[in-house]
């Protein structure tokens, strides 16, 4: 599975709206948020959040064996 290493906190009231602005189910908003898909539309997802809906990106913490 390929994944990035950030992830994008966006509140669920706000994970709501960008549903709708984006076209897209809670599921893909979900994967995309949390960096687990890499299309074009999750790119986009990406992109609203951090830019319209006060999305804040963190680096994702590589576990430790």
């Amino acid at each position: 599975m390929n994944t990035k290493k950030t992830l994008i906190k966006v509140p669920h009231a706000k994970r709501k709206e960008l549903m709708k602005a984006c076209g897209a189910t809670y599921p893909t908003i979900r994967k995309a948020l949390d960096g687990f898909s890499e299309t074009e539309l999750t790119r986009k997802i990406r992109y609203v959040a951090l830019t319209q809906f006060d999305g804040i990106e963190y680096e994702r913490k590589e576990a430790e064996s």
